[in-house]
């Protein structure tokens, strides 16, 4: 798994909150899913907290679902927060969004019924701080809800990358890898502390007119290279025409561009 350069995936997202829901179709087709693992075993809720908030969507999702209920919001990236306190749907609760790293929740112990996340753990190099937060922030009996993309989404596009590499003598900077499987983030959330943990996973495929639309599209949602050992240099440049030929060549269809997205899914309860 890449080491992830936490600074560089704050200013990724907050150089694409403004193009980010053009981009994130399938993240906000995932909403209704996430939402589901929440319809049994989840009531009383009257306090939540959405983390890595992005643009609002899933926030959006969570206040239809517990109408009653305060729902806060946090991300890291600033421009996102302020995007999400634009939308018609969240300005009442515009003042509950704030700027806040995962791993450092600035919220009282015990404070929140329900905690829940959307496609935002995948950019943390180690999960153990941030979910003991989301267990701190909990209170006793607390649910735990998310969704993250795993190790096999995008795997077109590093294949060609490193076969590009690989034909062009190239050896600066790596590709981003998420090294996320079902049975490592089951472990994570039962190691911190949940209870009845659950996880699923489904894989999509995703069809774009080329690779240039691909790598556009990701771009657009902040997903850049976020690794420390990423290419830092224009000499990536050298590979680019290659990596292009060889998407094309192993994976196009009918003039079509494939891209890959694992989704895992999972839930977990904190301990009273």
């Amino acid at each position: 798994m890449s080491i992830i350069d936490k600074n560089f995936v704050k200013n990724s997202f907050n150089s694409s909150a403004y193009t980010y829901d053009n981009h994130a179709g399938l993240q906000k087709r995932m909403v209704k899913q996430l939402l589901a693992l929440l319809d049994h075993g989840c009531t009383g809720v009257s306090k939540i907290l959405d983390v890595g908030m992005g643009t609002g969507n899933f926030t959006a999702g969570l206040k239809e679902k517990f109408p009653a209920a305060s729902v806060h919001g946090c991300d890291l990236a600033l421009s996102m927060v302020l995007q999400a306190r634009d939308k018609l749907f969240l300005q009442a609760n515009s003042h509950l969004f704030l700027t806040a790293d995962t791993e450092f929740l600035p919220y009282k112990d015990s404070t929140f019924d329900l905690i829940a996340s959307s496609f935002t753990y995948q950019w943390l190099g180690e999960w153990d701080r941030a979910l003991e937060e989301a267990a701190r922030a909990l209170k006793p009996g607390g649910i735990f809800v998310f969704s993250v993309f795993g190790g096999r989404t995008f795997f077109e596009l590093r294949r060609s990358y490193k076969k590009a590499c690989m034909a062009a003598g190239y050896k600066k900077g790596e590709a981003f890898e998420i090294a996320l499987t079902e049975e490592k983030i089951r472990q994570n959330i039962s190691s911190c502390g949940f209870t009845d943990p659950f996880t699923q996973t489904r894989i999509t495929v995703e069809t774009y007119p080329g690779v240039n639309e691909v790598v556009r599209s990701i771009k657009g949602m902040g997903a850049r290279n976020a690794s420390e050992r990423r290419n830092k240099t224009p000499g990536v440049r050298k590979v680019w025409k290659k990596m292009v030929e060889i998407y094309e060549q192993d994976f196009g269809v009918q003039n079509k561009i494939p891209a890959t997205f694992e989704i895992i899914m999972g839930r977990g309860k904190k301990g009273r």
